[in-house]
């Protein structure tokens, strides 16, 4: 099994084998026995992930990008296999404090020439490469972004912030609740039972 370490962005370890600015990866160089891909990448390397990388969402890479993939080839269909790992901070949908988030999506993908696709497996999803050349860069982030959580929150017990006051619930206690009453509701407050 060959072994690849690929340094930080933009040094190529073999620019016929494979390059970490785009993760371009041969075919034809890749042997029986497979290849190892470890690499760090820079954040800007998901500079291309609007999930990630849109201004005001407050996201911060507290870690590189570690890829840890092991590829190999059954005639001309490739099967990549790993895990991606990074750390990033972001806000409590909730109460706003800053919250850490260890994403590790699994990887695994198996890739087809695009010419031995027929027109007759159109409807069914197939990942394909074209000439001799993978770029695994997309599929990385896609599942980066699949492994983003929808909504972030603290912990589960998280009471958030007062809609009326803003004070954070968790560190806290307001009045407000009990001075805000629903106005559909406030003729019963005087109903006596």
């Amino acid at each position: 099994m060959s072994n690849l370490v690929l340094l930080l962005n933009p040094i190529n370890f073999n620019s016929t084998m494979i390059s970490t600015g785009a993760m371009k990866l041969r075919v034809s160089n890749i042997s029986e026995s497979g290849v190892h891909i470890k690499a760090l990448e820079e954040p800007e390397w998901l500079v291309n992930l609007p999930e990630l990388c849109s201004e005001g969402d407050g996201i911060r890479f507290l870690s590189k990008i570690g890829i840890d993939l092991q590829v190999t080839r059954v005639l001309k269909e490739v099967t990549v296999t790993g895990n991606v790992h990074l750390s990033i901070q972001t806000s409590c949908s909730r109460c706003v404090e800053p919250v850490r988030i260890e994403l590790s999506p699994y990887v695994s993908l198996v890739l087809s020439p695009a010419d031995k696709i027929s027109d007759e497996d159109d409807d069914l999803e197939h990942e394909t490469y074209r000439d001799d050349e993978i770029d695994l860069s997309n599929y990385l982030m896609e599942q980066i972004a699949i492994s983003l959580p929808i909504k972030v929150v603290c912990n589960e017990d998280c009471k958030g912030l007062c809609t009326i006051c803003g004070t954070n619930l968790n560190q806290e206690t307001c009045t407000c609740e009990s001075e805000k009453v629903n106005p559909k509701f406030a003729i019963l407050k005087n109903l006596k039972i």
